[in-house]
């Protein structure tokens, strides 16, 4: 089928971009088509809860893990070791019974917030203590006009995260406000600063001299997730994630090591 193709051109590694912009147009249009049965699963979803009558008693959130980038920076799919905004900006829908949404039919929130916080904040709506290793915070209830940043990191040259060499490679941090977004490659030592408004597709950073306090600000931010991130570590945990990494490199089995 033209589908089964255009799957199997799209996913080949050795044509460039020039061929594939051929067809871009076609395989955005397949996504959205999946976007479209996925949408369709969930009515059938929420059909299914209301018709056991659970939906006033039911926290609902739909949202995705990760964007799909379509040649906008030169690649394709979802990459681990990059953070534009096709790739970290996601959908986040949360209905809570008797929450803003419910009172007023439709709130739709433009603020900035970080899957991070996903958790707490769910956590929150059905009133469960949030536990202390959580580095997120609860962003319940859903203000409206909530001002904010989030923080996005990954791992440069990172291909597979469930790898742990792949893990040992320097970050890459950015921080986002509704406007700003500040980009940091601690590889590289390369710091970049966007103006989503006027640039949103994150072609041209702007000149280091410019939006000073933005900037002192966003870095500011960047150095205090970096220090909690460092303190808020779990001594045990961690030693137990490098013994089963370091178990699975020598011997390959999980069984023979109980950590």
């Amino acid at each position: 089928s033209r589908a089964r193709y255009l799957n199997s051109f799209w996913s080949r590694s050795d044509i460039g971009v020039g061929r594939l912009q051929r067809h871009r147009e076609e395989i955005i249009r397949l996504y959205e088509a999946g976007i479209r049965w996925a949408d369709e699963q969930v009515g059938t979803l929420v059909n299914a809860i209301r018709r056991f009558g659970m939906w006033d008693q039911c926290v609902l959130a739909l949202t995705a893990d990760h964007g799909e980038e379509f040649l906008e920076h030169g690649g394709r799919f979802h990459a681990p070791s990059k953070i534009t905004e096709e790739l970290i900006r996601v959908p986040l829908l949360i209905r809570v019974p008797g929450g803003i949404a419910t009172r007023t039919h439709n709130a739709i929130n433009k603020s900035v917030f970080s899957l991070m916080h996903l958790a707490p904040t769910l956590l929150d709506t059905v009133g469960i203590a949030i536990p202390s290793g959580f580095m997120g915070r609860s962003q319940y209830p859903l203000e409206e006009h909530r001002e904010g940043q989030a923080v996005i990191e990954c791992v440069s040259g990172c291909t597979n995260p469930f790898h742990a060499s792949n893990r040992l490679g320097p970050r890459i941090v950015g921080i986002r406000e509704q406007r700003y977004k500040l980009v940091m490659d601690f590889g590289s030592g390369c710091e970049q600063l966007f103006d989503l408004e006027k640039d949103p597709g994150e072609i041209d950073p702007l000149p280091l001299d410019a939006e000073k306090t933005v900037r002192r600000r966003l870095l500011d931010q960047a150095r205090l997730h970096l220090t909690n991130s460092l303190h808020g570590r779990d001594s045990e945990q961690s030693l137990r994630a490098q013994l089963r990494d370091l178990h699975f490199e020598c011997s390959g089995s999980p069984a023979a090591v109980p950590v």
